[in-house]
């Protein structure tokens, strides 16, 4: 089990993280919502997501198996790698085929070369995956998140810049690849892995279940922004997909950061449980406890969404406000479900997170298409039911021999949820009190209410909650 001062380390490292992310990305955004309209984000939008499924295919189906073998040899690695080359060098090939296609269907013509341009992400976000999964199995996490810090700080000037000499729609380009490429060269100088590709077919076998397992379960959950974001655009125009896509900046920053920090910490210690055959209790401990951070953290932000946003992106995008509110609500639903999710895929079971994958993107979509004659309503609704959706079945799906009742896992997530609610209660009821009085009155006020209700509500309905939160973050006098 980790040490004390290494879960202080990398929660010291996660937390600046996140903050640098949410500094960093909110600056570009506050700058690039004043200089482009929302039919250049939607147009970023399309091209960005095409991008980033393809990535996924890359690296990401390699992530969960090379970290869960018992015995890792370097001949994995250097397969590992050939795959991820070849697959990515034939997904750009394929992006010059279909950009024009795109270009014309959306009649955006600068998507021919965005698209194309944008896919070479895809070679440095493959090894990116590849070197973090090597350091999530060293347990490396500062790492993986002082990349990730780093890369925010070089790309969000280099984007803000081209914004300001007039590089239009590029400049959410550049904000992409700089990051990406940054964060794989950091990771392969502070982790390191072999960069010889080859292939060879019993080390690739090895990791054939895992990998095409998590290939699907991964490509299944990007799908459903790829297929949210074509649907948006075809259903209710590029001007409407932009207003989703400015929302998301707001959210997705925050919804990173955490899904980011929950697999690479979670990952390992559930790992270590199962390899360990360690009583029940110590698997369910992590869910309760994060449930109690993660949960409070996105219902506070879609209480304080409808104040935060508009002075983020300025005029223009009032449509925008439902649609985050929407996104915030549903990761409060989703994300302190995902490590019932991480925990199976540690025991060798990653189908049942392809499964929540599916049921997200199944959701998402009949919603989509039910609603698509109110289009904002549609796009906020659809998103929510679809995070809803995956984690109802992180509760209710029976597990078998897991031994995992779904009564446990309800009442894993219940009582945080029940917490959460009364916290948002009193911090809507603060901004309405103080909205009147000023915007900036009722947002820091909110934020405080927050804070302060939610940490006395801990403590006066559950306690040994709070202690454990306190315990999992103060190292231990003797330690």
């Amino acid at each position: 089990m980790a040490k004390p001062n290494h879960i202080l380390k990398w929660v010291g490292w996660a937390g600046a993280d996140a903050l640098v992310r949410l500094f960093c990305l909110g600056g570009t955004t506050i700058v690039l919502s004043r200089l482009l309209d929302p039919a250049d984000f939607g147009v970023a939008a399309i091209v960005l997501a095409t991008a980033a499924a393809a990535g996924l295919v890359v690296g990401a189906p390699f992530q969960d198996a090379l970290a869960q073998r018992r015995v890792l040899r370097k001949l994995h690695l250097q397969s590992a790698l050939g795959v991820s080359l070849a697959v990515g060098l034939a997904l750009i090939a394929a992006s010059l085929l279909v950009a024009p296609i795109l270009a014309k269907a959306y009649a955006a013509p600068e998507i021919q070369y965005l698209l194309p341009v944008t896919m070479l992400s895809i070679l440095f976000s493959g090894h990116g995956e590849l070197v973090g999964a090597r350091a999530r199995r060293q347990r490396r996490f500062t790492e993986i998140a002082g990349a990730d810090l780093v890369s925010h700080l070089v790309s969000a000037p280099l984007a803000i810049a081209a914004a300001l000499l007039g590089a239009g729609v590029w400049s959410l380009i550049v904000l992409r690849l700089a990051g990406v490429v940054v964060q794989s060269l950091m990771l392969q100088t502070r982790v390191g892995y072999p960069l010889m590709p080859r292939f060879s077919g019993p080390h690739l076998a090895d990791l054939r279940r895992i990998a095409s397992i998590a290939s699907l379960d991964r490509i299944t959950d990007n799908l459903t922004y790829l297929l949210f974001s074509n649907l948006v655009a075809s259903f209710f125009g590029l001007a409407v997909l932009g207003q989703m896509n400015m929302a998301m900046r707001v959210i997705e920053p925050v919804r990173g950061a955490v899904m980011g920090a929950l697999h690479n910490f979670t990952f390992p210690t559930f790992r270590r449980i199962a390899l360990q055959k360690a009583p029940d209790s110590e698997r369910d401990q992590p869910v309760r406890l994060l449930a109690n951070v993660t949960a409070p953290i996105f219902a506070g932000l879609a209480c304080v969404i409808p104040l935060l946003l508009p002075l983020v992106t300025g005029a223009g995008w009032e449509d925008a406000v439902p649609i985050a509110i929407g996104l915030a609500i549903g990761a409060a639903l989703s994300m302190p479900a995902q490590p019932i999710f991480t925990a199976l895929s540690a025991q060798g079971a990653p189908e049942y997170g392809l499964l929540g994958s599916l049921a997200r993107l199944s959701m998402t979509g009949l919603v989509l298409v039910a609603l698509r004659d109110w289009p904002i309503l549609a796009v906020c609704l659809s998103r929510l039911a679809g995070d809803a959706a995956a984690a109802f079945l992180a509760l209710l799906f029976p597990l078998g021999r897991r031994q995992w009742p779904a009564s446990v896992r309800i009442m894993l997530l219940l009582p945080a949820w029940g917490v959460t609610g009364l916290m948002s209660a009193a911090t809507m009821a603060v901004i309405f009190w103080l909205q009147p009085i000023s915007i900036w009155a009722a947002l820091i006020g909110g934020i405080a209410t927050g804070i302060v209700t939610q940490a006395m509500l801990l403590r006066l309905l559950r306690p040994e909650v709070l202690t454990q939160l306190l315990a999992a973050v103060r190292p231990a006098r003797n330690a």
